[in-house]
């Protein structure tokens, strides 16, 4: 009789104690306040929204990294009061605006970006509302790598939500994405797509202007023994999720983390907002995506974390992505390109220059053809420095109208390219012609064009403006 009423006391007591993690997560009706928070990361003060369930006890909790296109907490406030709707205390806060940049023209380091989700983990675990022991992080897009560095680092983080999350370098995976967005413009010339998903992303790699460039996520994944929720949407265009499901699947099995959920939401883009094709999307959560995780966190939170387990039908309509884009070549070099085009600018200036200031009547008549090949190479080369400064500021947004599967300044840039390469050749004929005729200071004043015109015509060819 004793024994039978100590394990009917020790059954009440374990009822009282699960009771309030199983509601708090599978309610989504929930009460919430919000209430302005701050914390010290380090030597700056970051400041956030903290939503806390209008329950007694303590809950779990869950901090939100932001993807590398937000600073405002705002943008989570959504996905911030669904969870707290469920009954997670859930931080949100505004990333840091400077002083994290590993680039010469800013950016990031995932590095200091995972010590500010730290120190939000730390804040968490100091509020008498939070249990300590279940306090977890939500990551979107580059989020997750980062959330996944501070997991890594930190016993106190236990549980992991990526929402899609690169399974591939930097480099690789925005490689990948212009050229799904080029495509999905209707660009189809082989040459404007590797000029935008390869030479440029090279030549950004190689400036410094790409940061975290060849960071590789898989190394860190591979050090993580918390319980993990990877999902996709199977329309995102922005990271190649079949690729990163397998790299990460593969990554966890390596050291034996078998806690681990990947799962794709049908009918979703990147942000698993609802869309028909990824590069459209609505502000409402995708069906399936919400049920997803908490249904995942249900569990987790009770001690059983599922998996492993991939869960949804993986996409078929990938492209691959490019795995030796961030391998740079000599010729790849932003300092020999740079320099290259800088030379170029200046010869053909010089020439110009020179060639107009021919005096008698035998150096005017032949004035007209040097003074169009100038002309020709040097819009050739300032507009190829305009447009690729575009592709770079709007990511290839919008290269509309495309004429014979190319946006049409491209196509300007190829025809002009291919006019400069002709009148270069016709130039250096003539230049060979020269000799003996008497007409040495001529032949000399065309020596720079010649130089110029015999240096345009790689370059041309390297950043694939006389390739079809």
């Amino acid at each position: 009789m004793k024994l039978f009423v100590r394990m009917i006391f020790m059954l009440f007591a374990f009822i009282l104690f699960i009771q309030p993690t199983a509601a708090i997560v599978r309610a989504e009706s929930i009460s919430f306040h919000e209430e302005q928070v701050h914390f010290q990361s380090g030597d700056v003060m970051l400041n956030g929204t903290l939503f806390t369930p209008d329950q007694p006890g303590r809950h779990p909790a869950i901090v939100l990294v932001h993807g590398s296109s937000s600073n405002s907490r705002e943008k989570y406030r959504q996905e911030a009061e669904m969870f707290a709707k469920a009954g997670l205390v859930t931080l949100i806060y505004d990333k840091r605006a400077d002083g994290f940049s590993q680039s010469r023209v800013g950016g990031r380091s995932y590095s200091v970006l995972a010590s500010d989700v730290l120190a939000a983990v730390a804040a968490l675990g100091e509020d008498p509302a939070v249990d300590p022991a279940k306090i977890g992080l939500w990551g979107i897009s580059e989020g997750g790598m980062v959330a996944a560095l501070a997991a890594s680092q930190s016993p106190q983080v236990s549980f992991l939500i990526t929402v899609g999350l690169s399974g591939v370098q930097p480099a690789q995976q925005q490689s990948w994405h212009l050229e799904n967005r080029l495509q999905h413009q209707g660009v189809t010339s082989p040459s404007m797509i590797r000029f935008a998903s390869q030479n440029g992303i090279r030549f950004a790699v190689s400036a410094g202007l790409f940061p975290e460039a060849t960071f590789d996520p898989m190394p860190v994944f591979e050090q993580l023994h918390q319980p993990v929720l990877a999902i996709w949407g199977s329309y995102d265009r922005i990271q190649p999720k079949v690729e990163s499901a397998q790299q990460l699947e593969d990554a966890l099995k390596r050291k034996g983390n078998e806690h681990y959920t990947i799962q794709f939401i049908p009918d979703a883009s990147h942000l698993l907002r609802t869309s028909l094709d990824g590069f459209t999307q609505s502000e409402a959560f995708a069906p399936g995506y919400t049920e997803a995780m908490l249904a995942w966190l249900h569990e987790v939170v009770q001690g059983k974390p599922p998996g492993p387990q991939v869960k949804g039908e993986r996409p078929g309509h990938d492209l691959p992505s490019n795995p030796g884009i961030s391998r740079l070549s000599w010729y790849d070099s932003h300092w020999l390109q740079g320099g290259l085009f800088i030379l170029l600018l200046g010869l053909f200036i010089t020439g110009l220059i020179v060639t107009g200031k021919r005096n008698t009547s035998a150096q005017k008549s032949a004035r007209l053809f040097p003074i169009l090949f100038a002309c020709t190479s040097l819009l050739t080369l300032l507009g190829m420095l305009g447009f690729f400064g575009f592709l770079m500021m709007t990511g290839a947004k919008d290269v509309a109208p495309i004429l014979f599967g190319r946006p049409l300044p491209w196509l300007i840039l190829q025809v002009l390219a291919v006019i400069t390469s002709v009148l270069a050749l016709l130039h250096a004929r003539s230049w060979w012609r020269s000799r003996g005729t008497g007409a040495d200071r001529l032949r000399a004043d065309s020596s720079i064009l010649l130089a110029a015109g015999l240096l345009f015509i790689p370059w041309a060819l390297y950043w694939q403006l006389l390739l079809p």
